[in-house]
């Protein structure tokens, strides 16, 4: 199914830099770079001009060599990055078609994202107005002072640990975005972005891998995991 009023950003603006020397988008991963997981993933989910691919300046060349020799269920339009995670978001923004209803943020480093997932999370959009995708917190989480003291112990049941994709009404993710230009904060993710606008957002929870390539030692896991999902398919 293509939901004909979605756009798919994907995010491929960051230098990785806790993973090493080498940028970890593009290291090989059951088959294909990092990043290119993510618009298999996706890209089948949209028509053609509504998948969008935000790149950092200095992997641009890498990349498109690399798209050149890649056959992908839908051809991504290239943006640059920008010097910031905001920044990217926002270039890519500029890059939505104006017909779009909903924008779909995804980070190029969770290659375990599937079609299902975001039809859960857009599903949500649709009556919220936004949605993220989210893990239940299950270890004991405590808040501690700049010496490394405990203070509380926070009620794990109000936790969530949020991941994309997170998808937003495109006009309302516009207005939050506007708001938010003019304040002298960090936004880690659009979710933070629409709470700072007012607009309610739902968490999505969900038991499936969607993990994250933070360091080398988590690509082995994403592989196996990859691998097992080829074999069930």
């Amino acid at each position: 199914m293509i939901f004909q009023d979605l756009a798919v950003i994907v995010v491929a603006g960051g230098s990785g830099s806790r993973y090493g020397v080498r940028n970890k988008l593009l290291e090989p991963l059951a088959g294909m770079p990092v990043f290119a997981h993510a618009l298999c993933n996706f890209g089948s989910c949209v028509p053609e001009g509504h998948l969008i691919l935000v790149v950092g300046k200095t992997m641009e060349e890498e990349i498109a060599a690399l798209l050149d020799g890649m056959e992908l269920p839908n051809s991504p339009v290239v943006t640059r990055g920008g010097a910031s995670r905001a920044e990217s978001v926002r270039n890519g923004l500029a890059e939505v078609p104006e017909k779009v209803k909903y924008v779909a943020i995804c980070d190029a480093a969770r290659p375990l994202g599937d079609r299902s997932l975001l039809a859960k999370v857009l599903e949500a959009a649709r009556e919220c107005g936004g949605a993220v995708a989210a893990h239940r917190v299950t270890d004991t989480i405590k808040r501690v002072s700049p010496e490394g003291k405990i203070l509380e112990t926070i009620d794990r049941n109000t936790l969530a640990a949020v991941e994309t994709p997170q998808v937003f009404e495109w006009k309302k993710l516009q207005e939050a975005w506007q708001l938010a230009q003019t304040a002298a904060q960090e936004f880690t993710d659009d979710a933070a972005v629409m709470e700072f606008a007012g607009f309610p957002v739902q968490v999505v929870f969900h038991e499936g891998n969607n993990e994250k390539l933070t360091f080398a030692k988590d690509l082995p896991f994403l592989e196996s995991c990859l691998r097992q999902r080829n074999v069930k398919l």
